[in-house]
């Protein structure tokens, strides 16, 4: 799914998704969780981007069922 032909990300959704992220991270940060560190950077750089979740495209197809290929 190409996702410049999404809706606008709602600007209160994504600072709140933001937030959340900011804090996994720092989580995975203190922990020394190298591979959730690298997914959580993924995802707050493509929530900047206003893109689509790159872990979730990962994993579900575009119906938003899990992917059969996994």
């Amino acid at each position: 799914m190409d996702h410049r032909s999404l809706p606008p990300v709602d600007q209160a959704w994504k600072e709140s998704e933001q937030v959340r992220l900011e804090k996994v991270l720092a989580i995975a940060l203190a922990s020394g969780n190298k591979e959730m560190q690298a997914s959580i950077e993924r995802e707050l750089e493509a929530l900047k981007r206003e893109e689509p979740s790159p872990l979730i495209a990962e994993y579900l197809n575009e119906k938003g069922e899990i992917r059969a290929d996994l």
